[in-house]
């Protein structure tokens, strides 16, 4: 019997050596058939000293004992419990935007794709004489949508809205209620160009650029929207009253509740227009509350 076991030993390390298989011992499994020479479990003459059976040729590499294993690619599945392959076949072309109220996902990808389909406009004379092509900045699923007037001097060159004096104000403006610049809102202006001199934005500019802006507010579909000046209240409300009137009440845009208030740069130059910026600040902070 010990040598057998000597045997049996033997065998297992050169099955191991040649990287076979591991044996499951059955029930049925007969232990002497590993001592009998077979095709299927020849007896090697390195170990069994008599047999001149030469060793299988391995038809695959297992990994050793003790050696890491390679691991096998995983196979997704369709809601039918069917495989899927793993080769993606490439895509024939990009989709045409579809623009409207959508999720968060989609709404960066439609504002991302409207952003390249206009940063090269040159519908009117600013086209020509701007720095930067001043879109929008913030988040595309924000619940506020802020709308200025026009790019200034600091925003033409960066690029971006409300980055000047004023920017910094409207930035502690909407952290007093409570509002992150970067996670809770989406600003933008009513032109995406820098007039010459920061002089005020004139009817056929305005006209020329709605239709980006329209497509914005399609998009993002902010449960409100928040107009800075007299400028941007008149365009998006299609309106001809002064600011004094447009702050006061509620206004509506295909169903999208509106305030106005005075602009940052009004409320640099005039300390008397904060008082009622605060209280149109704290409306905005109601309604959006109480929208959830």
């Amino acid at each position: 019997m010990a040598d057998n076991r000597s045997l049996i030993a033997a065998y297992f390390k050169q099955q191991s050596e040649l990287g076979m298989p591991d044996i499951v011992f059955s029930p049925e499994f007969d232990i002497q058939s590993i001592l009998t020479p077979s095709p299927r479990f020849p007896v090697f003459p390195k170990f069994a000293g008599t047999s001149t059976a030469k060793a299988p040729t391995a038809k695959y590499s297992a990994p050793l004992p003790g050696s890491p294993s390679r691991p096998r690619p995983a196979v997704a599945h369709n809601r039918a419990g069917q495989p899927v392959p793993n080769e993606v076949p490439s895509p024939v072309g990009e989709p045409t935007p579809s623009y409207g109220p959508s999720d968060g996902g989609t709404k960066r990808v439609l504002l991302a794709a409207l952003y390249k389909e206009t940063r090269s406009c040159v519908k009117c004379p600013l086209g020509s004489s701007r720095t930067n092509y001043v879109f929008g900045a913030g988040n595309a699923e924000a619940p506020l949508l802020i709308i200025g007037e026009a790019p200034g001097a600091d925003e033409d060159q960066q690029g971006l809205p409300f980055v000047g004096a004023a920017g910094q104000l409207l930035t502690k403006m909407l952290a007093a209620i409570h509002l992150d610049r970067t996670r809770d809102v989406f600003i933008t202006n009513v032109l995406k160009c820098r007039p010459p001199q920061n002089r005020t934005p004139e009817l056929a500019e305005t006209t020329l650029c709605a239709g980006i802006l329209e497509r914005q507010i399609e998009i993002i579909a902010p449960r409100m929207i928040l107009l800075l000046g007299r400028i941007a209240a008149q365009a998006v409300l299609n309106k001809n009253e002064g600011i004094g009137v447009l702050r006061t009440g509620m206004h509506d845009y295909k169903g999208i509740p509106v305030v106005v208030t005075y602009h940052p740069a009004a409320l640099l130059r005039n300390a008397d227009y904060k008082r009622p910026a605060w209280e149109d600040l704290q409306k905005i902070e109601a309604i959006l509350k109480n929208s959830h």
